[in-house]
């Protein structure tokens, strides 16, 4: 039986990489996205196509990840993300998804970080920050 898509409990997490190899979860992620495999296509039409471009797969990428957070300057979380894209390294990080049925998946691949913007820090609001990064392929396995 499929379900209707719709994750009640929330529970998305990130984990990054320090400087010491050490995955960290990441607190107060509020949203998340998790890049699949995205391919291009190549034309490959030729004077047999009848009229019609033709194409066949090509080239594939795994897209940007990114992230909001809740934003607190000088937390745990906020040095280790700025430490990490101040490094320009790429290292290992993982994602754990939550399912409809309660169980989780652990996506996991290496990844170096492109930005880090906190908003305006409006009066009366909560700050956020927005984080993207270049992830390279991702593995998927029902979380241990």
């Amino acid at each position: 039986m499929e379900g209707d898509g719709v994750v009640n409990t929330g529970g998305i997490e990130v984990h990054l990489t320090n400087d010491s190899a050490v995955l960290t979860k990441l607190k107060g992620v509020v949203k998340c996205n998790r890049p699949t495999l995205q391919v291009e296509e190549s034309e490959t039409t030729d004077q047999d196509s009848g009229g019609t471009k033709e194409f066949k797969a090509s080239m594939a990428e795994v897209p940007d990840l990114s992230f909001e957070l809740k934003y607190e300057p000088g937390s745990a979380t906020d040095l280790l993300i700025l430490e990490h894209l101040a490094s320009k390294e790429t290292r290992p990080f993982k994602l754990v998804i939550p399912e409809e049925d309660g169980t989780t998946q652990d996506c996991s691949g290496s990844i170096f970080l492109k930005t880090y913007v906190p908003d305006d820090g409006s009066l009366g609001s909560t700050r956020m920050a927005k984080v993207t990064g270049r992830p390279g392929p991702i593995t998927q396995a029902a979380s241990a």
